[in-house]
């Protein structure tokens, strides 16, 4: 009888290990994956952001080129070019939103900085040539493109080569 009562803990003992194994690796599984999806989260957040931002560089540099070259517009018209640049525009303010909810406090600032400095710049009468104009914003977005990138490496842990 104490035999069949040994057999009966071993098995016991057997399940509740097999039990809490299972258990331990469904919360790691569940745990990587949690982790995994922010990631991806983030990871669609940062290339929203710089999506807008490269879009906002290419309309500027294309304005440039046409003030100092005096040309019509290449491949795109006048109206075309300019509702892409506040469509970027727009979709940098929904892409600030979901920056200040998933990724770190300071791309939000800089963010916020960037959004404030272009609001500035429209409305800036001190520039003797609209070229000073484009080059001042060409300036502010590619500065905090270049800045957004290098947090983003680092908080997504990405390489450098």
């Amino acid at each position: 009888m104490s035999a069949v009562f040994i057999e009966a803990v071993k098995l016991l003992l057997q399940f509740c290990g097999a039990l809490y194994i299972a258990w331990r690796t469904v919360r790691w599984a569940l745990r990587r994956y949690k982790d995994e999806k922010h990631w991806e989260r983030k990871l669609t957040a940062y290339s929203e952001l710089t999506t807008a931002l490269a879009t906002l560089l290419n309309i500027v540099a294309e304005w440039e080129d046409q003030e100092i070259t005096s040309r019509p517009p290449h491949g795109f018209t006048a109206e075309a070019l300019r509702d892409s640049y506040w469509s970027a525009r727009q979709k940098l303010e929904e892409a600030r939103s979901t920056a200040m909810l998933l990724l770190p406090a300071k791309i939000a600032d800089l963010l916020d900085d960037l959004v404030t400095a272009l609001a500035r710049n429209d409305v800036d009468e001190s520039h003797r040539h609209e070229v000073e104009q484009l080059d001042k914003e060409w300036k502010l977005v590619k500065d905090a493109r270049d800045a957004i990138v290098a947090i983003g490496k680092g908080d997504l842990q990405l390489s450098n080569g």
